[in-house]
């Protein structure tokens, strides 16, 4: 019995090997690993396996709890409403996040400047790069670059900015300026408010700046926030003649050492390239896009 069955194992084994010969491998195989795609992703420190997060597997961005239209138009940055809200997801796409992978802590900008608060990667709250005042803090590469208006709504306030009035000195005024960005070191190179002092608020944009309206004299208010302010809160911006407060430049911020900061540059470049973050700013700079609630 056994000569017969070995010889029918043989049959069927020949049987196989010229079925592979004749198709050109075995049915269901799948093709090796491209050995030199995967390489190259094992080499390129900005792949996702090769990033090192606060979270593992995870991209952890932090913004204020407060809304700051039109920066972000909801108190869920997870909605993707605004243009900070759209970048950074945009950024973590394509530093090979998905969305269900992008996680968002609040905390305030004083805590982030000051090292407060450190479990996040990225910052995404209005910062503009001041790394001689908060040398704990890097930034990235900018991802909108806008103008400022000094914002007094007051004649009197106006005239004793421009030195015409002489009952009241500029540091007995009170300002709202955002706490991220050049506002106070402008102001104190003015003369306008003392050094230690003088600050009657920090607002960024948005419901902030239309509550600091009611208590301040004046507000440095970026050219964003002056749409929102007329477009949507029905408020007209006045500027003072003359005064031209600095230009800004809005980047991320991270803790100084952070070993993403090269990648989200790169990131941030790569979106310039393919005219994507152009796209962007377009899109959640239109008023139109403000009006979630019509």
């Amino acid at each position: 019995m056994r000569g017969p069955l070995v010889l029918a194992l043989g049959c069927v084994l020949l049987s196989a090997c010229a079925a592979d010969d004749a198709s050109g491998g075995a049915a269901g195989v799948a093709p090796p690993p491209d050995d030199d795609q995967s390489e190259l992703v094992l080499l390129d420190p900005c792949s996702k396996p090769n990033l090192t997060t606060v979270k593992p597997g995870a991209l952890t961005f932090t913004t204020s709890a407060a809304p700051a239209p039109p920066y972000f138009l909801s108190d869920e940055p997870a909605d993707r409403l605004g243009l900070e809200s759209e970048v950074a997801y945009a950024v973590a796409e394509q530093l090979g996040f998905r969305s269900q992978e992008v996680t968002w802590e609040f905390a305030s900008a004083e805590d982030v400047l000051t090292g407060s608060f450190l479990d996040f990667d990225l910052a995404v709250d209005g910062y503009v790069a001041r790394p001689d005042e908060y040398p704990a803090i890097a930034y990235s590469t900018p991802y909108l670059e806008t103008t400022t208006v000094l914002d007094v709504p007051d004649d009197e306030a106006r005239r004793v900015l421009l030195g015409v009035s002489q009952q009241t000195q500029p540091s007995s005024l009170r300002f709202a300026a955002p706490v991220q960005g050049t506002g106070r070191p402008w102001l104190l190179g003015k003369g306008w408010i003392p050094e230690g002092g003088g600050l009657a608020m920090w607002a960024r944009a948005g419901s902030e700046m239309q509550e600091a309206r009611i208590v301040t004299d004046a507000q440095l208010i970026d050219e964003p926030t002056r749409q929102w302010l007329e477009s949507i809160a029905n408020i007209d911006v006045s500027n003072v003649a003359g005064v031209d407060p600095p230009d800004i430049a809005l980047s991320f911020a991270m803790v100084q050492g952070n070993p993403l900061a090269a990648c989200v540059d790169r990131a941030l470049a790569e979106l310039s390239e393919s005219g994507e973050l152009e796209t962007i700013v377009e899109t959640w700079l239109n008023p139109e896009m403000w009006r979630i609630d019509d």
